[in-house]
């Protein structure tokens, strides 16, 4: 799993199963009914200044928790190679 795009949350079994079964009804995957559930949830308690916070807090967050790019993700450039060798 590419933890930099997915990450796992654990629930109470009750919950999943709930989950699992209106999301089957609803014709979503597991992760489409949370993300409607969560929109939801936004939008019935969350005002423009809660949104904003979270908002910039979120910036924060990834800033904070951006992962170190991997060997393979550098750029590699032939012309910088050849100029030190």
């Amino acid at each position: 799993m590419d933890t930099n795009k997915w990450k796992s949350v654990l629930l109470p079994k009750d919950v999943y199963e709930e989950i699992v079964v209106i999301a089957d009804v609803e014709g979503r995957t597991i992760s489409g009914q949370l993300r409607v559930v969560f929109e939801a949830w936004k939008n019935d308690n969350l005002s423009d200044r809660d949104r904003r916070y979270i908002k910039d807090r979120l910036v924060e967050h990834r800033e904070k928790n951006k992962p170190e790019p991997e060997e393979e993700d550098t750029v590699f450039s032939l012309k910088d190679y050849n100029e030190h060798h």
